[in-house]
């Protein structure tokens, strides 16, 4: 059985629950992730952000209940009301639920957690401790190694 902790990639960032939402999406861009772990000052994992937490924070709240995207904000809309947002604290919009693996899950169960979520990275967390990622080209990678002939 494949385990989670054969296909971890460990050089991660991840943010600092006090960092600002700005450092937040300076990171996301830098390093071109849709989501990024955030961690306490003893590296204990706390959750994550996404982009879309940042969307939904970001689209006024009076246009949420509206289905129909004819309605949407604007992206100058939302570019003001996410300018207003730079400056707080990340934890205002972390995701506590957003799922995670430990170093001894199937690859599996990874897949199938990636897959129910609609996400693109896992975090893995030994304890309580972030120790690294799992992206969904390491599940498509494992398929890789079930095709590899010696």
């Amino acid at each position: 059985m494949k385990q989670v902790g054969d296909y971890t990639y460990r050089d991660i960032s991840s943010i600092n629950e006090n960092s600002t939402l700005r450092r937040v999406i300076r990171t996301m861009k830098l390093h071109r992730a849709s989501a990024v772990p955030v961690v306490d000052s003893l590296g204990e994992y706390k959750g994550c952000i996404s982009e879309q937490d940042i969307l939904n924070a970001a689209v006024p709240a009076y246009m949420k209940s509206m289905y129909d995207t004819s309605f949407m904000a604007g992206l100058d809309q939302i570019t003001v009301n996410l300018a207003g947002m730079l400056d707080e604290k990340a934890m205002n919009f972390l995701d506590e639920n957003y799922p995670f693996v430990s170093p001894g899950d199937s690859m599996s169960y990874a897949a199938d957690l990636l897959y129910r979520a609609k996400g693109t990275i896992l975090p893995v967390v030994d304890g309580k401790m972030l120790v690294g990622l799992i992206t969904r080209i390491d599940v498509l990678a494992v398929a890789l190694d079930e095709g590899q002939t010696d």
